[in-house]
């Protein structure tokens, strides 16, 4: 078409910017999908719940787990309660085949009741849950049952694992794989028998409840409660701590409690901020790429206008014009959403596709897609109706003879479009810069450990106490390694093991605890404050506490000194360590024991902490590490082990951060994007009706240079008022979001200058280079032609 041929470049930018909109929104979507769906896939979601407590619970927050004993009397509480399922999360476990060890597979593990079947649905594939009546007893998912037995039945197979604490188990059925985001998404069902049934001090199970009426909720609570207080009776309950024991209990309903923040739990949250955030990034984009699409649609008029009014002379129909725009329009708009889609499914095959907790495949969000298709058409028909029904409303006479011009109010309304894109722009950029300031704040802070060549040794099968001497010397036979120190978990942990215990005025005293190995004090150079630190005589007795300055100050009745209840019997408190962050830093510090076993070992350790000697080869210490562990463990395959740097381990817990920081800087991009298409319109609209001032102001001297700098005042001064709108705004924004933050950075003033500073030389380049023409052009043909 003609057209094509006399703005191709601007037709080709108005594409390009569309397309980029169009995918940023669509993988927004997928985003925003994904929480908003998390357990609300399945049939009766709204009727299933979980149970929470701020009992052994840090201060301020609920926590999931309860005893088996509870969770059994809660079952007949309430004649409103219709199933309660059972569940001890274990995370990935590693398995093989009864007869083929050497093929060990990943899989993520729960063990439940068979209560589960109960409240959630199951579609199977193979077998039911009839046969899973005996602990031990396994059923996987249909993924899983293909990479470990390919097209032969699972039925029946043993499936071994090689933790010596848990048991091999007979696959009874098969299951279609659950959803992702599901709060019982596994590849494994182990079934958990009647293990600690009848022990009250065993808080490991999650319980998930499905009521008959949800409506009944409060009174469903209070019988459970009433049920609890009876069972742990006046020595764990007394009658002036009922009403706190009461408050301390919740029922959240399942869909909804993905949103809690004031949760501590291995399950996923999500922030409801953030996900109201990226939906309205996204329906944003979507807005300013069909202000633009209408913009550049008028920009074009005077390319077409006096074809248009050509063809009405000659004697060719309204309508018939109006539909060869709107099909024009609707060619642009397919073309974008074409382009939309491939960009989207190449992001899909790329690192970025990490950012996001879906899949980003075409074929996984047809229902996205489909939405994107309708409102594709719908702008087409915005962009090609208005500019259609203008342009073939102006008197024909008037525009062949060359004096058609836009209206004022035509004119004021497009500037105050491309002004609405400048703000969003701005927001979009100032909230991005400030997502990175504060991402980089907590990765940069100083955590109160050392952490300098420090490796992070991660494996499943902890090797514990007559291991640790063995493996500790075999290491250090290594001259690049300087020093090893081992501990149940990792040091920075946002959930770990909590205990409840009686303090010394009998109060509850809740604590998160961290069993270490004797030099884990020395080893990251942590300050003991009072008391000291652990000795080789500790290694004797039913353990010993090391606590931290805001145990002290949450249990001031506490000293060195005290004794609370071990693992095994009495343990002292021998020192006070200087407060570290034993947390990432969205989390504040909390009461924390590091503890030492004593001469019976409760548990392995799970992490060993390895020091490097400056320089050495981080590939060459890694597989010698493996080679180390598996060899006094054998049970422990080598793909088990898992080691990287302490402070890269650290780092990825800022992940979802980071992840939201480079959406929100894509989103920036592509906003900026197409304000600068707007731009490109705008002037090159512009243009066409300044010529006659541009040539009168050359033939009276001006030189180019004045001219640029007439035109691109007006744009810069509308960047600078947008600025102006946009930074107030932007900084309530930033304020809001770093308040879900223990530790906040400041507001720097440099990230506002950059904004306007970016803006600005974008802005003036695409002025120059778009009206560069207009204002070199002959002034006398100029004249002429007006």
């Amino acid at each position: 078409m003609k057209i094509f041929r006399k703005s191709g470049i601007s037709t080709f930018i108005n594409i390009i910017g569309m397309s980029i909109a169009f995918a940023a929104a669509m993988i927004l979507l997928v985003q925003v999908r994904w929480d908003t769906t998390y357990d609300a896939n399945f049939e009766g979601h709204e009727r299933v719940y979980r149970l929470e407590s701020k009992w052994l619970a840090p201060e301020g927050h609920f926590q999931l787990h309860f005893c088996r004993p509870l969770i059994e009397l809660a079952r007949t509480a309430s004649p409103n309660i219709e199933a309660i399922a059972t569940v001890n999360f274990l995370g990935k476990q590693l398995y093989h085949k009864e007869e083929e060890k050497d093929l060990v597979i990943y899989g993520k593990t729960i063990r439940v009741d068979s209560s589960l079947f109960s409240v959630f649905p199951f579609e199977w594939v193979e077998g039911s849950a009839k046969e899973f009546t005996t602990k031990g007893n396994v059923i996987i998912s249909d993924a899983f049952a293909k990479k470990f037995f390919g097209n032969e039945s699972a039925i029946g197979k043993i499936l071994q694992n090689p933790q010596p604490y848990l048991d091999g188990g007979r696959i009874v059925g098969v299951f279609k794989e659950l959803p992702l985001n599901s709060s019982i998404y596994c590849d494994i069902i182990e079934n958990i028998g009647n293990e600690n049934l009848e022990n009250a001090d065993e808080f490991s199970y999650n319980a998930f409840i499905k009521l008959n009426d949800p409506t009944q909720i409060e009174q469903t609570k209070e019988a459970v409660l009433d049920a609890a207080i009876t069972y742990f009776g006046e020595e764990y309950i007394p009658a002036a701590e009922i009403d706190n024991f009461r408050k301390a209990f919740r029922i959240s309903n399942l869909h909804k409690a993905h949103y809690e923040r004031d949760v501590v739990a291995h399950l996923l949250s999500a922030n409801k901020a953030i996900t109201i955030t990226l939906a309205a990034i996204a329906i944003l984009l979507i807005f300013i790429a069909i202000i633009n699409f209408i913009n550049f649609a008028f920009a074009e008029i005077p390319f077409r206008i006096k074809s248009i009014n050509t063809r009405k002379v000659l004697g060719e129909g309204r309508n018939s014009l109006i539909n060869l725009q709107l099909l024009y329009a609707g060619t642009i708009a397919l073309i974008a959403f074409a382009f939309s889609c491939l960009i989207m499914h190449f992001i899909a095959g790329t690192s970025w596709a990490s950012y996001v907790s879906d899949s980003l495949a075409i074929k996984n969000n047809i229902g996205i897609i489909a939405l994107m298709f309708g409102i594709v058409l719908i702008s087409a028909i915005a962009a090609g109706v208005a500019p259609a029904l203008y342009s073939t409303s102006q008197p024909a006479s008037v525009v062949l003879k060359g004096s058609y011009a836009m209206s004022v109010k035509g004119r004021a309304l497009r500037n105050l479009l491309v002004g609405l894109q400048f703000v969003l722009s701005f927001l979009f950029i100032l909230t991005a810069l400030f997502v990175r300031v504060q991402t980089n704040y907590m990765m940069d802070r100083d955590m109160g450990f050392t952490q300098e060549n420090v490796l992070q040794v991660d494996f499943d099968g902890g090797i514990g106490g007559k291991y640790e001497d063995v493996l500790e010397d075999a290491l250090l036979k290594n001259p690049a390694i300087k020093e090893v120190t081992f501990a149940m978990d990792r040091i920075v942990q946002n959930m770990r093991m909590t205990w409840g215990r009686r303090g010394d005025d009998g109060k509850l005293i809740t604590m998160e605890v961290l069993p270490v190995a004797e030099n884990f004090i020395d080893f990251f150079g942590l300050q003991i404050v009072d008391g000291r630190d652990f000795q080789q005589s500790d290694n004797e007795g039913h353990g010993t506490y090391i606590v931290n300055e805001e145990f002290m100050e949450a249990f001031p009745n506490n000293r060195v000194g005290s004794k609370l209840e071990g693992h095994a019997g009495p343990a002292e408190i021998v020192g006070v360590v200087k407060d570290f962050n034993f947390k990432s830093l969205q989390h504040p510090n909390k009461p924390l024991a590091l503890y030492k076993w004593g001469k019976n070992p409760w548990r392995g350790y799970n992490a060993i902490y390895v020091r490097m000697a400056e320089g050495a080869d981080f590939k060459a210490i890694a597989e010698y590490i493996k080679e180390e562990i598996c060899s006094l463990a054998p049970n422990i395959p080598s793909d088990w082990v898992r080691i990287e740097f302490l402070d890269e381990s650290i780092e990825k817990m800022y992940k979802k951060e980071q992840s939201l920081g480079k959406l929100i800087t894509i989103a920036s991009f592509v906003a900026l994007i197409i304000a600068i298409i707007g731009i490109i319109g705008l002037v090159f609209f512009e243009t066409q009706f300044i010529r006659k001032e541009i040539a009168v102001r050359r033939v009276n001297g001006a030189s180019v240079g004045e001219i640029l700098r007439m035109i691109n005042k007006k744009y810069l001064l509308m960047a600078l008022v947008s600025f102006a709108i946009a930074a107030p705004i932007a900084y309530c924004i930033m304020i809001y979001w770093r308040q879900g933050f223990a530790y906040q950075a400041t507001v720097p003033w440099w990230i506002f200058g950059a904004a306007v500073v970016a803006v600005a030389v974008i802005t003036t380049v695409v002025v120059i280079l778009q009206s560069y023409r207009a204002a070199n052009a002959n002034p006398v043909k100029s004249l002429k032609n007006e």
